[in-house]
């Protein structure tokens, strides 16, 4: 399994780059950040895009790929996602006010993309992996994905604050690589972190206690401006006596 890490922060700024990451080349979780890393003949090798949720850092270009790879797709983007994901992402975004509906462009029957639900707890195969979505606490309908070939397996948390069903997948799977963890807000604004259903390294180091696998544990979301602190605070945190690992600093992983 090959990863690359397009983005992985918590916003966009000068040194942060919105979720994405791309699968074997040719499945993307997240649409935050896809333009600006890839070349636009990479970008056309993308058939499937897995979303975990609406807000607009996990889907911000996804427009704008649509618009770049118009009319030169041998077949439609396939976009998976909740129901309580794709009919919001439909409504206020490709409603041809906000952005063109790709889906019936250049006609209905040729289509840029179109939409498959998916519900959490069952499979779905992509670009020679299975994914499968896991349903997370976060403000909003959320899920993060368990990803898995047959050699390994990558935990992703999507956005959430702490979640025990997370780490019930976890436990259970086989070949376990690697998880990837929210840790979007320095432990002195914890409170915000509470509210927004997000976490500190305090509440990393408490879901990390869950986790009874050994296995590479990398952060992910750090809010803009928050990296140096949210790096420096976990530090001390590790797992199987592995330190955690800031994903913003690993852009290529094999797993």
């Amino acid at each position: 399994m090959d990863l690359k890490i397009l983005g992985c922060d918590g916003g966009r700024g000068l040194g942060y780059s919105t979720t994405s990451f791309l699968f074997n080349g040719t499945v993307l979780i997240d649409a935050g950040t896809i333009q600006t890393k890839l070349p636009l003949e990479e970008a056309l090798l993308i058939n499937d895009l897995f979303l975990t949720h609406s807000h607009l850092d996990h889907i911000l270009d996804l427009p704008f790929l649509l618009d770049a790879t118009f009319e030169k797709r041998t077949e439609p983007l396939r976009i998976h996602g909740l129901k309580e994901v794709l009919d919001p992402m439909m409504e206020h975004i490709f409603n041809d006010a906000i952005w063109p509906n790709f889906s019936e462009l250049p006609t209905a029957d040729r289509g840029q993309f179109e939409l498959h639900y998916i519900e959490p707890g069952k499979e779905y195969t992509a670009g020679g992996l299975t994914f499968t979505p896991i349903a997370v606490n976060h403000t909003i309908p959320t899920v993060g994905y368990k990803v898995e070939d047959a050699d390994s397996c990558l935990i992703f948390s999507g956005d959430t604050g702490p979640c025990d069903a997370l780490w019930d997948v976890a436990n259970a799977a086989d070949n376990l690589k690697a998880v990837i963890v929210d840790l979007s807000f320095p432990i002195e604004e914890q409170h915000i972190a509470t509210i927004s259903k997000h976490m500190t390294a305090t509440d990393v180091e408490e879901e990390l206690k869950k986790l009874h696998k050994p296995c590479d544990v990398y952060t992910f979301h750090h809010k803009v401006g928050m990296r140096e602190i949210l790096v420096n605070e976990s530090e001390g945190i590790s797992h199987f006596d592995k330190p955690l690992r800031a994903l913003c600093h690993f852009p290529d992983i094999k797993l």
